[in-house]
Formats: C-alpha cells, structure tokens, sequence
C-alpha cells in the first residue's frame, strides 16, 4: 500500500537544543496522520528531542494502522511511532519479525459523534456507523462502547472507512448516522451541527491504544538507536505534560496539524484530562494481555500468543 505523504524530520527545527557534533544516525518511520495523538512526535521533531538523541528520522504518514504495520512487516520502515496496537499484535501472531517496544496511547481518545437527535449510544439501534477497519481499535472501542449502552451485533450497521477523518467525511456525506473520531476532528464536527454522543475514556479504561513497533532484524542490529528513539519520545511527552508549555504546543499543533487554535487547546485539555500519553517506556504486561483476551474473544489472534512474544527482550521492559 503507498504511502501517500512523507516528511523528513530530526536534524532540522532543533535550535533549541544542542546538535551533536558527529553525523546523525537515520531512521525510517512510520505512523498514522495528522491528528493531537501525534503529538510527541510533533514535539520530538519541532524542539529537537530527536536531534538531541543525534537521531534523523524521515517520518512517512499512512492513512491506516494496516498500512503502517504492513511497511514495517516488509522492512520499509525501522520503527512505526505511533499505530493502533493490535495491528502490530496481529502481524506478530501471524509470524511477523516485528515487536512492540513501548505504549504510546493509554486509552483512545475516540469520541462517538453523530446527526442531530441522536442522544445516547442506544439510540444508535438501527443506524450505521462508520469505524476504521473490523480487525482494527475502532471495532474493539466501539463494541465495548455499544455493549454500555446495551446493544449488540446486528443492532447497528458497521461501516469501515480508515482514519478519523475520512470516517468524519463519511458522517458528513450522509452515508453514516454516527462515527468514530479523534479529537481534534470532534470539535470540528460540534462546530458544524453534529452532537457528541460517547466519550470512550467513560467505557473503556484496561486496554491499550497505541503503541510504538520496530522491525526486528533492524532494531536487534541498531538495540542503542531503538533506546534513543525511545529516550527522545519520553523526553517529548514530558514536556507535552508540562502545563507551563501548553501554549506552544497548541501552536505547534495548529502548525503541524493544521487544526484551529480553539480545537487544538481542547484537543490538549482532553489529553492531559484523561492522561492519555504513557509517560515511560516500561510496557504494562496487564495491558498487553487485555488486549490480547479481547482479541482472542473476537476472533482475530490464535490462542498461543502471549505478551512475551510481543516485545524485544534488552528493549522492552515488562512491568506488573
């Protein structure tokens, strides 16, 4: 699958930090597009988090997790920064020479929206609401979500339309009754006419969101770039997490992501009100294995795999 947008990213925009006085070290990454979960990366690129780590990473956008873990399945890309986390759990239970090496996303910041008269998650019985993909985060949130509010399969109409965005054009065109988006898409939405029907952060509290993935044959050759990849995104959700820098990461997100400024201080209020970044790179052994039942229970992993099996030993660390 192409990858329709790609920047390059680390050695540029870092006055703010000291530049290593030897070459940098490239990396090739990977990630969803656009939207305030990115956020770090964001950071990591425009305050010289990467360049401090005397890392230049060229980042590719793709419009979906599949698409981002396929390219880091075949060895295009070294690490993919921020997917939906069981996309890199599927390819693993598949035989993919892929692991996951930290947790991005505590818990989706998804936000159910849809038409006007619509109130309450069961007054979405018999309409049709658009998600990312069946195997994919939306699909697990939103059945978690449903369940709340006492529907189930065959209730509703599932329509699957990749990002955030596009699920958003979808409700838009008329085509669905509600989706399933990220902020800051959901304060656009308010803003044309559509109503907020579910916080999933009030459903769904155990399971993972997103998560950062490398290829194995690169990162068990590169072990000491995969860390500083990893220092430097932990540097970058420390100072997201500073309230003193909330000004100019809402600039920095209207810049990057081309959002409002009002969205992009709601989108930061949201993120910070529900903790959604995981500020160190020790991995939830718990997490790992929710989401692992759940997917087991939904049919879309094999009954063999195990959290071990999902992370890089001398990287990943286990916690609980």
């Amino acid at each position: 699958m192409a990858i329709p947008r790609r920047v390059f990213i680390g050695l540029a925009g870092a006055a703010a930090l000291v530049r290593p006085a030897f070459a940098a070290d490239k990396v090739t990454a990977g990630t969803l597009g656009g939207q305030a979960p990115l956020w770090p990366f964001y950071i990591a690129t425009h305050k010289g988090f990467f360049t401090a780590q005397n890392l230049d990473v060229e980042i590719s956008f793709a419009q979906s997790g599949a698409a981002v873990t396929q390219q880091l399945t075949a060895g295009s890309f070294d690490v993919a920064l921020s997917v939906g986390i069981n996309d890199p759990i599927h390819a693993i239970d598949k035989g993919a020479s892929v692991a996951i090496v930290r947790i991005v996303g505590n818990a989706a910041p998804y936000v159910l929206i849809g038409k006007k008269g619509l109130k309450t998650i069961a007054d979405l019985k018999g309409k049709t609401v658009c998600i990312g993909s069946a195997a994919d985060m939306t699909t697990i949130y939103f059945k978690r979500m449903a369940a709340a509010g006492g529907l189930k399969d065959g209730d509703y109409t599932v329509l699957s339309a990749g990002v955030g965005a596009a699920r958003y054009a979808a409700l838009k065109a008329g085509v669905a009754d509600a989706a399933v988006v990220l902020p800051p898409v959901n304060f656009q939405a308010e803003k044309a006419g559509f109503v907020t029907i579910a916080f999933a952060p009030d459903y769904v509290k155990d399971l993972p969101f997103t998560g950062m993935a490398v290829f194995k044959p690169w990162a068990n050759a590169h072990v000491e770039i995969v860390k500083r990849v990893l220092a430097a995104t932990d540097a970058s959700i420390a100072w997201f997490a500073d309230p003193a820098h909330r000004s100019e990461a809402v600039d920095l997100l209207v810049q990057t992501a081309h959002a409002t400024k009002e969205d992009a201080a709601a989108s930061y209020d949201m993120l910070r009100r529900v903790r959604y970044f995981e500020p160190t790179s020790k991995v939830s052994r718990a997490k790992l294995q929710n989401l692992i039942n759940e997917e087991r229970r939904s049919g879309n992993i094999g009954p063999t795999l195990t959290a071990d099996r999902l992370i890089l030993p001398g990287v990943t660390e286990l916690t609980d």
